[in-house]
């Protein structure tokens, strides 16, 4: 699978990185007519989203999510953060995605690096 990186946040030794890659095992069993269509002719994507934990460039965490549909895949991110996360539609919160990946790679890192001793900066 080849994944292509669309976003990352990097501080001394850790990254949190988004990336995507096409769909290996496409569900559509939900689409309609027309997101089908748009599916067939290249007007949407269907992809398949990472995001990793990364401590001085290796991987400590990693969550996915599967057969998502963009226009955009930069959308993914973008409708998930700030107010664009407060948006409702048909009553439900919508746009939380990107920031629980986040957040369980966030956590997924802590548990594993309790057992990491703590080093002190030469």
């Amino acid at each position: 699978m080849r994944w292509e990186q669309i976003w990352k946040f990097s501080t001394a030794r850790f990254s949190v990185v988004l990336e995507c890659a096409p769909e290996e095992d496409p569900d559509v069993s939900w689409a309609d007519a027309e997101t089908l269509e748009r599916l067939e002719n290249g007007t949407y994507v269907n992809v398949t989203f990472r995001v990793r934990l990364l401590w001085d460039g290796n991987e400590i965490a990693a969550d996915y999510l599967g057969n998502s549909v963009y226009t955009n895949v930069r959308d993914f991110y973008t409708e998930h953060l700030g107010l664009g996360a407060l948006r409702r539609v048909d009553g439900c919160n919508y746009g939380c995605y990107f920031s629980d990946m986040v957040a369980n790679v966030i956590r997924e890192a802590r548990e594993r690096m309790t057992d990491v001793p703590r080093l002190r900066r030469a």
